[in-house]
């Protein structure tokens, strides 16, 4: 009888054990998400919000949650992503990667503000993998003090590549083989550099810009370490070989390009050994890459946005954007140097690398602003001229980015005021014995919604012909400037990737199925026929 009560016993304690651990397997994550032990617990509804994982920061490593992918190495897989994620504690970047080479992005949230819920949705193409392998949440940027909620996350994961681009389609660069070059970019993760992806940049553009060098993507995270060109070098020449031109960018930026570990040390010190930290960077940076770029974006916004006509009267030094000048961010370079960091950056480049092309990139949002570039670049360009005694400038091209809808004031919503805009700031450069260039041009319906990507939706008819139109005649008016535009770049291939997403600015949809907006540049004058809108003033 006692061996029996003692079965009976030993029974009931491993159905007790096995309940508690199915339990404790139960309540260790949400629809499979998970963080490390001790971070984290599970909230039944939070916030409005129903099944959330709540983690501490200050209890995690890179991690904040994630999901196994184990199961799928060496696989190509389509990944589609939803969840709702709240930062308590702190403002900033929220962004869902995967823990493969190059740590592809599925969603991202730039700037988000805390104590709100934030959706996040992406969808992504993952080339296979080996390794550790895994979709994540990171803690880039995310200080100690971070509590983070994600609600409900679901994941969906199809094996096989969905994408549909038509390669039959006349390619752009062939379109404007007489006017200029079209180029798109590379991307950071160099996702555009492989599959199907590459197969339409190759298919349609003839230059890349390469995106994949800044600062914190390569430089040491302190004085006298390595440079990371890995990556980058990879990115560079897969291009090459397809026989992409390259246009690099960028060497010298405001203070916020910085993360919290990488490149701010060169910003550290007195003025003398700024000067050197940065002249050391520029020519690591361009010796390295010689050969095999083009030209380079040596400094990007240097100038301050809502500029008057009378500020633009002015001395240009009075202009660069920092945030005691009414500039909306640091500007690192500026506080230890002065406006004569971008000429001391133009100055390091030309002697570290002779044969490459120099340029200066901005968003030029109006014709106040244009005014400001051009007598800045006048003034570098004429004293160096006169110091060498030569016709050689020292800022050879210049960029304008084109990133409508945003925090140009030819805003879309007035398509007139738009391309007139367009045009006034393009006649300020033209008489400059240099390059012009649209650096970074995309379109976002809406205006500025917030940065990120994985936030796409479906556009109606009417806004892809309203977003069509403004493309048409900006590609027209491009035409008008021909015989001074080097080249024309879309910033992004498709809507799912750009920067932008939540706006679907670019020429293809996620699947890389070419928009209205294609069609619009393949044939301006016949889109603009057929969908009205003037094509000449």
């Amino acid at each position: 009888m006692f061996r029996i009560k003692e079965k009976i016993l030993v029974f009931g304690i491993m159905t007790i054990i096995c309940i508690l651990f199915t339990s404790q397997q139960i309540i260790n994550n949400v629809n499979s998400f998970t963080a490390d032990p001790g971070s984290f617990e599970i909230l039944n509804s939070y916030q409005g919000r129903n099944n959330v994982l709540k983690v501490d920061r200050s209890k995690t490593n890179w991690y904040i949650a994630s999901f196994p992918l184990g199961q799928y190495r060496g696989k190509e897989i389509f990944i589609e992503l939803s969840a709702d994620v709240r930062r308590e504690g702190s403002a900033g970047v929220l962004s869902w990667h995967v823990s493969n080479p190059n740590y592809p992005i599925i969603s991202m949230h730039e700037n988000a503000a805390p104590d709100q819920w934030h959706s996040m949705k992406g969808k992504k193409i993952i080339t296979p993998a080996q390794n550790d392998f895994r979709l994540y949440l990171t803690n880039w940027q995310m200080p100690s003090n971070t509590t983070v909620y994600i609600a409900n996350p679901v994941i969906t994961i199809t094996e096989g590549n969905p994408l549909t681009p038509d390669l039959s389609l006349r390619p752009l660069k062939e379109i404007y083989s007489n006017d200029f070059h079209i180029g798109n970019i590379t991307d950071q993760d160099g996702k555009n550099m492989s599959g199907k992806y590459l197969d339409l940049l190759k298919h349609h553009f003839n230059i890349v810009t390469f995106n994949a060098a800044y600062p914190e993507q390569i430089a040491p995270s302190s004085k006298g370490g390595a440079y990371q060109f890995a990556n980058a070098d990879n990115i560079l020449n897969t291009a090459l070989i397809n026989n992409l031109q390259v246009h690099g960018h960028v060497l010298v930026w405001h203070g916020s390009e910085f993360g919290a570990e990488y490149g701010k040390w060169m910003t550290e010190g007195t003025r003398e050994e700024v000067i050197q930290n940065m002249n050391n960077h520029i020519t690591t940076v361009l010796r390295h890459f010689r050969g095999r770029v083009n030209s380079w974006d040596v400094v990007n916004e240097a100038l301050k946005r809502d500029i008057t006509s009378a500020e633009a009267r002015r001395d240009w030094r009075r202009c660069i954007m920092n945030l005691k000048n009414g500039g909306w961010g640091d500007n690192l370079w500026y506080e230890k140097l002065g406006a004569d960091y971008i000429e001391l950056a133009f100055r390091a480049a030309r002697a570290a690398d002779p044969n490459v092309t120099l340029y200066y990139n901005d968003d030029f949002a109006d014709v106040n602003m244009a005014e400001v570039g051009r007598k800045m670049i006048l003034d570098i360009n004429d004293r160096y001229k006169k110091e060498t005694g030569g016709n050689r400038n020292l800022i050879e091209g210049v960029g304008i980015q084109g990133h409508l809808g945003l925090g140009f004031k030819g805003n879309i919503n007035d398509p007139n005021n738009a391309i007139n805009n367009m045009r006034a700031i393009l006649r300020k450069f033209t008489d400059l014995g240099i390059e012009i260039a649209i650096t970074e041009l995309d379109i976002p319906i809406g205006g500025w919604q917030g940065q990120g990507q994985g936030r796409d939706s479906i556009l109606s008819e009417r806004d892809a012909i309203a977003q069509a139109v403004i493309y048409a005649r900006l590609l027209s008016l491009f035409r008008e400037f021909s015989s001074h535009i080097k080249f024309v770049t879309f910033w992004g291939i498709d809507d799912s990737n750009s920067w932008l997403s939540v706006g679907n600015p670019t020429l293809f949809d996620w699947k890389l199925n070419a928009k209205p907006a294609f069609n619009a540049v393949s044939d301006p004058e016949g889109f603009l026929r057929q969908h009205g809108g003037r094509t000449r003033r």
